[in-house]
Protein backbone atom coordinates (compact mmCIF):
# COMPACT_ATOMS: atom_id res chain seq x y z
CA UNK A 1 0.00 0.00 0.00
CA UNK A 2 1.43 3.24 -0.74
CA UNK A 3 1.74 6.19 1.47
CA UNK A 4 -0.14 8.92 1.17
CA UNK A 5 1.48 12.50 0.34
CA UNK A 6 1.80 14.80 3.64
CA UNK A 7 2.18 18.33 4.16
CA UNK A 8 4.99 18.48 7.39
CA UNK A 9 4.18 20.59 9.93
CA UNK A 10 7.21 21.72 11.50
CA UNK A 11 6.03 23.85 14.09
CA UNK A 12 8.33 26.46 15.62
CA UNK A 13 10.83 24.88 17.87
CA UNK A 14 12.48 22.54 15.90
CA UNK A 15 13.38 25.02 13.07
CA UNK A 16 14.53 27.32 15.18
CA UNK A 17 16.45 25.53 18.14
CA UNK A 18 16.66 22.11 17.14
CA UNK A 19 18.08 22.36 13.13
CA UNK A 20 19.12 18.80 14.19
CA UNK A 21 15.83 17.08 14.70
CA UNK A 22 14.76 18.39 11.48
CA UNK A 23 16.99 17.12 9.38
CA UNK A 24 18.04 13.63 10.97
CA UNK A 25 13.79 13.42 10.10
CA UNK A 26 14.29 14.59 6.82
CA UNK A 27 16.93 12.02 6.45
CA UNK A 28 14.55 9.00 7.75
CA UNK A 29 11.68 10.06 5.77
CA UNK A 30 13.49 9.98 2.34
CA UNK A 31 15.11 6.54 3.89
CA UNK A 32 11.92 5.21 3.58
CA UNK A 33 10.29 6.53 0.88
CA UNK A 34 7.54 8.47 2.57
CA UNK A 35 6.54 11.13 0.70
CA UNK A 36 5.91 14.81 1.99
CA UNK A 37 6.45 18.24 1.01
CA UNK A 38 6.55 21.60 2.96
CA UNK A 39 3.76 24.36 2.73
CA UNK A 40 4.23 27.66 2.84
CA UNK A 41 1.81 29.78 4.97
CA UNK A 42 2.05 28.05 7.98
CA UNK A 43 2.57 29.92 11.15
CA UNK A 44 2.81 28.57 14.86
CA UNK A 45 0.27 25.98 15.82
CA UNK A 46 -0.70 28.15 17.46
CA UNK A 47 0.86 26.51 21.52
CA UNK A 48 -1.84 26.07 24.21
CA UNK A 49 -0.93 27.50 27.42
CA UNK A 50 0.65 30.68 25.70
CA UNK A 51 -2.26 31.62 23.68
CA UNK A 52 -5.06 29.19 23.85
CA UNK A 53 -5.72 30.50 28.01
CA UNK A 54 -5.78 34.35 26.99
CA UNK A 55 -7.34 34.09 23.28
CA UNK A 56 -9.43 31.20 22.54
CA UNK A 57 -10.58 32.36 19.56
CA UNK A 58 -6.85 33.60 18.49
CA UNK A 59 -5.83 30.36 19.25
CA UNK A 60 -8.59 28.18 17.08
CA UNK A 61 -8.52 30.43 14.08
CA UNK A 62 -4.57 30.47 13.74
CA UNK A 63 -5.22 26.42 14.45
CA UNK A 64 -7.86 26.41 11.64
CA UNK A 65 -5.95 29.02 9.23
CA UNK A 66 -3.08 26.66 9.10
CA UNK A 67 -5.57 23.07 8.45
CA UNK A 68 -6.95 25.15 5.52
CA UNK A 69 -4.14 25.54 4.23
CA UNK A 70 -3.05 21.82 3.96
CA UNK A 71 -6.67 21.05 3.28
CA UNK A 72 -6.57 23.76 -0.07
CA UNK A 73 -3.15 21.97 -1.00
CA UNK A 74 -5.00 18.25 -0.71
CA UNK A 75 -2.14 17.10 1.63
CA UNK A 76 -2.81 15.37 5.27
CA UNK A 77 -0.46 16.82 8.07
CA UNK A 78 1.82 15.22 10.08
CA UNK A 79 4.12 16.35 12.58
CA UNK A 80 6.44 15.69 14.90
CA UNK A 81 6.36 18.08 17.65
CA UNK A 82 3.82 17.17 20.47
CA UNK A 83 2.45 20.25 21.54
CA UNK A 84 2.05 21.29 17.37
CA UNK A 85 0.25 17.78 17.25
CA UNK A 86 -2.33 18.32 20.51
CA UNK A 87 -2.88 21.53 19.19
CA UNK A 88 -3.90 20.80 15.59
CA UNK A 89 -5.86 17.67 16.91
CA UNK A 90 -7.80 19.70 19.59
CA UNK A 91 -9.00 22.32 17.10
CA UNK A 92 -9.90 20.24 14.50
CA UNK A 93 -12.36 17.69 16.70
CA UNK A 94 -14.20 20.90 17.99
CA UNK A 95 -14.63 22.39 14.28
CA UNK A 96 -15.87 18.73 13.29
CA UNK A 97 -18.35 18.29 15.99
CA UNK A 98 -19.58 22.03 16.79
CA UNK A 99 -21.05 23.26 13.22
CA UNK A 100 -21.84 26.80 14.82
CA UNK A 101 -18.21 27.17 15.70
CA UNK A 102 -16.99 25.69 12.85
CA UNK A 103 -19.17 28.41 10.92
CA UNK A 104 -18.00 31.26 12.64
CA UNK A 105 -14.46 30.44 12.18
CA UNK A 106 -15.00 29.99 8.28
CA UNK A 107 -16.76 33.47 8.62
CA UNK A 108 -13.43 34.96 9.13
CA UNK A 109 -11.57 32.62 6.97
CA UNK A 110 -13.15 33.32 4.01
CA UNK A 111 -12.07 36.95 4.47
CA UNK A 112 -8.47 35.50 3.50
CA UNK A 113 -9.36 33.51 0.34
CA UNK A 114 -9.46 29.82 3.03
CA UNK A 115 -12.10 27.75 4.05
CA UNK A 116 -11.72 24.56 6.56
CA UNK A 117 -14.46 21.82 5.50
CA UNK A 118 -12.50 19.26 8.07
CA UNK A 119 -11.88 16.17 5.53
CA UNK A 120 -7.62 17.05 6.45
CA UNK A 121 -6.35 14.50 9.05
CA UNK A 122 -3.56 15.15 11.00
CA UNK A 123 -0.85 12.47 12.18
CA UNK A 124 1.83 12.35 14.56
CA UNK A 125 4.96 11.26 13.02
CA UNK A 126 5.24 8.16 15.82
CA UNK A 127 1.69 7.33 14.34
CA UNK A 128 2.68 7.57 10.60
CA UNK A 129 5.61 5.49 11.33
CA UNK A 130 3.56 2.91 13.65
CA UNK A 131 -0.01 2.79 11.61
CA UNK A 132 1.26 3.22 7.92
CA UNK A 133 4.92 2.34 7.33
CA UNK A 134 4.87 -0.53 10.60
CA UNK A 135 6.78 -1.72 12.76
CA UNK A 136 7.67 -4.84 10.28
CA UNK A 137 8.76 -2.58 7.22
CA UNK A 138 11.19 -0.97 9.66
CA UNK A 139 12.57 -3.55 10.96
CA UNK A 140 13.05 -5.17 7.45
CA UNK A 141 15.14 -1.99 6.85
CA UNK A 142 17.64 -2.00 9.89
CA UNK A 143 20.83 -2.28 9.08
CA UNK A 144 23.17 -1.70 12.50
CA UNK A 145 20.05 -2.88 15.51
CA UNK A 146 20.58 -1.81 18.88
CA UNK A 147 20.71 -5.20 20.20
CA UNK A 148 21.37 -5.54 23.72
CA UNK A 149 20.43 -1.51 24.37
CA UNK A 150 17.98 -0.72 27.01
CA UNK A 151 16.05 2.18 25.82
CA UNK A 152 13.23 4.26 27.86
CA UNK A 153 10.28 6.24 26.27
CA UNK A 154 9.40 9.23 27.08
CA UNK A 155 5.81 9.85 25.09
CA UNK A 156 5.25 12.87 27.07
CA UNK A 157 1.96 14.29 27.32
CA UNK A 158 0.49 15.82 24.60
CA UNK A 159 1.46 13.34 21.79
CA UNK A 160 -1.52 11.47 23.80
CA UNK A 161 -3.78 13.70 25.67
CA UNK A 162 -6.41 15.07 25.41
CA UNK A 163 -7.21 11.69 24.88
CA UNK A 164 -11.29 12.91 23.56
CA UNK A 165 -9.18 14.37 20.45
CA UNK A 166 -6.23 12.65 19.82
CA UNK A 167 -6.79 8.71 20.07
CA UNK A 168 -4.17 7.23 18.69
CA UNK A 169 -2.88 5.17 21.63
CA UNK A 170 -3.02 4.55 25.16
CA UNK A 171 -3.15 7.99 27.15
CA UNK A 172 -1.92 6.66 30.40
CA UNK A 173 -0.12 3.33 29.16
CA UNK A 174 0.83 3.77 25.41
CA UNK A 175 2.67 1.00 23.62
CA UNK A 176 3.26 2.44 19.86
CA UNK A 177 6.61 4.20 20.78
CA UNK A 178 7.60 1.35 22.86
CA UNK A 179 6.80 -1.35 19.71
CA UNK A 180 9.41 1.00 16.92
CA UNK A 181 12.23 1.32 19.66
CA UNK A 182 11.53 -2.74 19.75
CA UNK A 183 11.77 -2.34 16.05
CA UNK A 184 15.15 -1.12 16.09
CA UNK A 185 16.40 -4.37 18.13
CA UNK A 186 16.89 -2.50 21.78
CA UNK A 187 14.66 -3.40 24.57
CA UNK A 188 12.11 -0.74 25.60
CA UNK A 189 12.11 -0.18 29.40
CA UNK A 190 9.08 0.02 31.49
CA UNK A 191 9.51 2.76 34.70
CA UNK A 192 7.51 3.90 36.85
CA UNK A 193 7.60 7.85 35.38
CA UNK A 194 7.19 7.10 32.19
CA UNK A 195 4.36 9.42 32.15
CA UNK A 196 5.06 12.22 34.12
CA UNK A 197 5.50 14.96 32.17
CA UNK A 198 9.28 16.79 31.50
CA UNK A 199 8.29 20.03 33.39
CA UNK A 200 9.20 22.22 30.37
CA UNK A 201 6.12 24.01 31.15
CA UNK A 202 6.91 25.58 34.48
CA UNK A 203 10.15 26.68 32.50
CA UNK A 204 8.48 28.77 30.90
CA UNK A 205 6.23 30.43 33.56
CA UNK A 206 10.35 31.02 34.80
CA UNK A 207 9.94 28.91 37.55
CA UNK A 208 13.81 26.65 36.25
CA UNK A 209 14.10 25.00 39.98
CA UNK A 210 10.91 23.51 40.02
CA UNK A 211 10.81 22.63 36.57
CA UNK A 212 14.01 21.22 36.89
CA UNK A 213 12.84 18.92 39.63
CA UNK A 214 10.41 17.05 37.55
CA UNK A 215 13.22 16.48 34.86
CA UNK A 216 15.42 15.41 37.53
CA UNK A 217 13.15 12.67 39.51
CA UNK A 218 13.00 11.33 35.96
CA UNK A 219 16.32 11.09 35.20
CA UNK A 220 17.03 9.61 38.82
CA UNK A 221 14.85 6.42 38.15
CA UNK A 222 16.63 5.78 34.69
CA UNK A 223 19.79 5.91 36.13
CA UNK A 224 18.94 3.50 38.81
CA UNK A 225 17.40 1.18 36.48
CA UNK A 226 20.49 1.37 34.38
CA UNK A 227 18.86 2.56 31.10
CA UNK A 228 21.43 3.23 28.68
CA UNK A 229 19.50 6.32 26.75
CA UNK A 230 16.16 7.96 26.45
CA UNK A 231 14.02 8.31 23.41
CA UNK A 232 11.64 10.99 23.00
CA UNK A 233 9.58 13.27 20.20
CA UNK A 234 8.82 16.30 21.56
CA UNK A 235 11.26 19.58 20.65
CA UNK A 236 9.92 20.61 24.57
CA UNK A 237 11.08 18.07 26.12
CA UNK A 238 14.13 17.35 24.22
CA UNK A 239 15.02 20.79 25.63
CA UNK A 240 14.34 19.66 29.22
CA UNK A 241 15.68 16.24 29.09
CA UNK A 242 18.98 17.20 27.01
CA UNK A 243 19.61 20.82 27.77
CA UNK A 244 18.51 20.95 30.90
CA UNK A 245 20.40 17.85 32.12
CA UNK A 246 23.44 19.26 30.76
CA UNK A 247 22.75 22.70 32.69
CA UNK A 248 22.40 20.94 36.12
CA UNK A 249 25.78 18.55 35.18
CA UNK A 250 28.03 21.52 34.68
CA UNK A 251 26.42 22.49 38.34
CA UNK A 252 28.27 18.92 39.65
CA UNK A 253 24.79 16.93 39.50
CA UNK A 254 25.81 13.15 38.80
CA UNK A 255 23.11 12.70 35.93
CA UNK A 256 24.21 11.39 32.83
CA UNK A 257 21.16 10.07 30.53
CA UNK A 258 22.05 10.17 27.16
CA UNK A 259 18.75 11.78 24.82
CA UNK A 260 18.10 10.96 21.35
CA UNK A 261 14.71 11.66 19.61
CA UNK A 262 13.07 8.81 17.70
CA UNK A 263 14.51 9.65 13.62
CA UNK A 264 17.94 10.28 15.51
CA UNK A 265 17.91 6.40 16.53
CA UNK A 266 15.82 5.29 13.61
CA UNK A 267 18.94 7.25 11.32
CA UNK A 268 21.41 5.48 13.34
CA UNK A 269 19.77 2.04 12.68
CA UNK A 270 19.27 2.77 8.77
CA UNK A 271 23.28 3.06 8.53
CA UNK A 272 23.46 6.90 8.64
CA UNK A 273 26.12 8.35 10.49
CA UNK A 274 26.32 10.64 13.70
CA UNK A 275 27.88 13.32 11.35
CA UNK A 276 24.99 13.10 8.93
CA UNK A 277 22.33 12.96 11.31
CA UNK A 278 23.54 16.40 13.34
CA UNK A 279 24.36 14.43 16.63
CA UNK A 280 27.55 16.77 17.90
CA UNK A 281 24.69 19.40 18.55
CA UNK A 282 22.90 17.51 21.51
CA UNK A 283 24.85 18.89 24.86
CA UNK A 284 24.57 15.03 26.79
CA UNK A 285 27.54 13.18 25.83
CA UNK A 286 26.42 10.22 23.49
CA UNK A 287 29.88 9.07 22.74
CA UNK A 288 29.38 6.49 25.55
CA UNK A 289 26.46 5.17 23.84
CA UNK A 290 27.04 4.77 20.73
CA UNK A 291 30.65 2.98 21.74
CA UNK A 292 28.87 0.19 23.90
CA UNK A 293 26.53 -0.15 20.88
CA UNK A 294 29.00 -0.18 18.43
CA UNK A 295 30.42 -3.44 20.52
CA UNK A 296 26.97 -4.80 20.84
CA UNK A 297 26.99 -4.85 17.14
CA UNK A 298 30.25 -6.70 16.94
CA UNK A 299 28.93 -9.33 19.54
CA UNK A 300 25.17 -9.84 18.45
CA UNK A 301 26.48 -9.89 14.88
CA UNK A 302 28.06 -13.15 15.46
CA UNK A 303 25.43 -14.42 17.86
CA UNK A 304 22.75 -14.21 14.91
CA UNK A 305 23.92 -16.33 12.50
CA UNK A 306 23.11 -18.65 14.67
CA UNK A 307 20.19 -17.37 16.67
CA UNK A 308 16.80 -15.64 16.05
CA UNK A 309 16.99 -12.60 18.67
CA UNK A 310 13.83 -11.49 18.80
CA UNK A 311 12.39 -15.28 19.31
CA UNK A 312 15.05 -15.08 22.47
CA UNK A 313 13.28 -12.03 23.72
CA UNK A 314 9.86 -13.43 23.04
CA UNK A 315 11.94 -16.53 24.88
CA UNK A 316 12.79 -14.56 27.64
CA UNK A 317 9.51 -12.37 28.53
CA UNK A 318 7.62 -15.71 28.65
CA UNK A 319 9.65 -17.78 30.96
CA UNK A 320 7.04 -20.17 31.50
CA UNK A 321 9.26 -23.00 31.33
CA UNK A 322 11.96 -22.67 33.52
CA UNK A 323 10.00 -24.41 36.29
CA UNK A 324 10.32 -27.28 34.34
CA UNK A 325 13.52 -27.26 33.85
CA UNK A 326 15.10 -30.43 36.11
CA UNK A 327 18.52 -28.84 36.74
CA UNK A 328 17.23 -25.12 37.30
CA UNK A 329 15.28 -27.30 40.11
CA UNK A 330 17.85 -28.89 41.67
CA UNK A 331 20.39 -26.75 40.89
CA UNK A 332 20.67 -23.24 42.26
CA UNK A 333 23.46 -21.57 40.77
CA UNK A 334 21.82 -22.49 36.90
CA UNK A 335 19.20 -20.05 36.27
CA UNK A 336 18.19 -20.15 32.61
CA UNK A 337 15.97 -17.45 32.54
CA UNK A 338 18.99 -15.04 33.88
CA UNK A 339 21.38 -16.24 31.77
CA UNK A 340 18.91 -15.47 28.63
CA UNK A 341 18.58 -12.17 29.73
CA UNK A 342 22.12 -11.34 30.18
CA UNK A 343 22.49 -12.02 26.65
CA UNK A 344 20.06 -10.33 25.65
CA UNK A 345 21.89 -7.02 27.49
CA UNK A 346 25.17 -8.14 25.68
CA UNK A 347 26.96 -9.41 28.46
CA UNK A 348 28.12 -12.47 25.65
CA UNK A 349 31.99 -12.50 26.67
CA UNK A 350 30.85 -12.62 29.96
CA UNK A 351 28.84 -15.82 29.16
CA UNK A 352 31.33 -17.29 27.23
CA UNK A 353 33.38 -17.50 30.13
CA UNK A 354 31.44 -18.84 32.78
CA UNK A 355 30.51 -22.27 32.99
CA UNK A 356 27.00 -21.62 33.29
CA UNK A 357 25.69 -22.49 29.62
CA UNK A 358 27.46 -25.77 30.35
CA UNK A 359 24.75 -27.03 33.03
CA UNK A 360 21.67 -27.08 30.20
CA UNK A 361 21.25 -30.72 29.91
CA UNK A 362 19.53 -30.63 26.53
CA UNK A 363 16.73 -32.53 27.57
CA UNK A 364 14.16 -31.05 25.02
CA UNK A 365 12.09 -30.80 27.86
CA UNK A 366 11.81 -26.63 27.48
CA UNK A 367 11.31 -27.42 23.55
CA UNK A 368 8.26 -29.44 23.63
CA UNK A 369 6.51 -27.16 26.39
CA UNK A 370 7.49 -24.10 24.52
CA UNK A 371 4.61 -22.57 22.47
CA UNK A 372 6.73 -20.71 19.57
CA UNK A 373 8.69 -24.07 19.74
CA UNK A 374 11.56 -22.44 20.28
CA UNK A 375 13.14 -23.37 23.67
CA UNK A 376 15.84 -22.29 26.18
CA UNK A 377 17.96 -25.03 24.69
CA UNK A 378 18.63 -23.09 21.87
CA UNK A 379 20.19 -20.37 23.51
CA UNK A 380 22.40 -22.40 25.79
CA UNK A 381 23.32 -24.52 22.42
CA UNK A 382 24.25 -21.40 21.00
CA UNK A 383 27.28 -20.04 23.76
CA UNK A 384 27.89 -23.54 23.44
CA UNK A 385 28.98 -23.44 20.20
CA UNK A 386 30.84 -19.91 20.45
CA UNK A 387 32.49 -20.90 23.54
CA UNK A 388 33.94 -23.97 21.56
CA UNK A 389 35.26 -21.41 18.76
CA UNK A 390 37.19 -19.84 21.10
CA UNK A 391 38.59 -22.36 23.01
CA UNK A 392 36.09 -21.52 26.41
CA UNK A 393 34.99 -25.55 27.02
CA UNK A 394 35.01 -28.02 29.63
CA UNK A 395 38.13 -30.24 29.53
CA UNK A 396 35.96 -33.26 29.12
CA UNK A 397 33.86 -31.61 26.41
CA UNK A 398 37.30 -31.13 24.44
CA UNK A 399 38.12 -34.41 24.76
CA UNK A 400 35.57 -36.12 23.74
CA UNK A 401 34.97 -33.27 20.62
CA UNK A 402 39.16 -34.21 19.96
CA UNK A 403 38.31 -37.86 19.72
CA UNK A 404 35.56 -37.55 17.51
CA UNK A 405 37.53 -35.34 15.03
CA UNK A 406 40.01 -37.53 14.93
CA UNK A 407 38.27 -40.71 14.52
CA UNK A 408 34.29 -39.91 14.06
CA UNK A 409 33.52 -41.83 16.82
CA UNK A 410 33.35 -40.95 20.76
CA UNK A 411 35.27 -43.94 21.78
CA UNK A 412 36.23 -47.21 20.23
CA UNK A 413 34.70 -50.49 20.66
CA UNK A 414 35.89 -52.46 23.24
CA UNK A 415 36.26 -56.00 21.72
CA UNK A 416 37.89 -57.60 24.33
CA UNK A 417 34.99 -57.21 26.71
CA UNK A 418 32.48 -57.76 23.93
CA UNK A 419 34.26 -61.12 23.06
CA UNK A 420 33.42 -62.16 26.76
CA UNK A 421 30.03 -61.47 26.41
CA UNK A 422 29.95 -63.79 23.06
CA UNK A 423 29.52 -60.85 20.83
CA UNK A 424 31.14 -60.53 17.15
CA UNK A 425 33.78 -58.45 15.95
CA UNK A 426 32.13 -54.44 15.48
CA UNK A 427 32.06 -53.71 11.69
CA UNK A 428 35.18 -51.65 10.91
CA UNK A 429 33.90 -47.39 11.20
CA UNK A 430 34.62 -45.35 8.44
CA UNK A 431 37.01 -42.49 9.74
CA UNK A 432 39.00 -42.69 6.29
CA UNK A 433 36.33 -41.43 4.47
CA UNK A 434 34.91 -39.46 7.38
CA UNK A 435 38.02 -37.83 7.68
CA UNK A 436 37.76 -37.34 3.49
CA UNK A 437 34.40 -35.82 3.84
CA UNK A 438 35.47 -33.27 6.69
CA UNK A 439 38.61 -32.20 4.22
CA UNK A 440 36.15 -31.59 1.21
CA UNK A 441 33.61 -29.45 3.51
CA UNK A 442 36.29 -27.52 4.68
CA UNK A 443 37.84 -26.56 0.83
CA UNK A 444 34.04 -25.22 0.39
CA UNK A 445 34.06 -23.18 3.59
Amino acid sequence: MELAKYAFFWGCQIPARLPFMEKSTRLVLESLAVDYTDLAGFTCCPEKSLVRNFNKEQWLLTAARNLSLAEQAGLDLVTACNGCYSTLKSAHMQLRTDHELKKRVNYFLQQIGLQYQGVVKVKHLVELLHDEVGPGKLRSHVQKPFSGMRIATHPGCHMLRPSSAIRFDDPLKPTKLDALVEALGAHSVDYQLKMTCCGGALSHAGEEEDSLALTRKKLLELQKMQVDALVLLCPACFIQYDQKQYLAQRRGERLNIPVFTYPELLGLALGLSKEELGLESHRVAIGDFLARWEQNLDHFGEVKQYLDLPAARRCFECGACVADCPVAETTDSFKPRELIGRLLEGKIEELLQSKEPWYCVECHTCYELCPQKFGMEKVFGVLKRLAWERGLVPASIKGGVGTFLKTGRLGEPDERNRKKLGLTPFPSGGAEDWQKLLEICKEQE
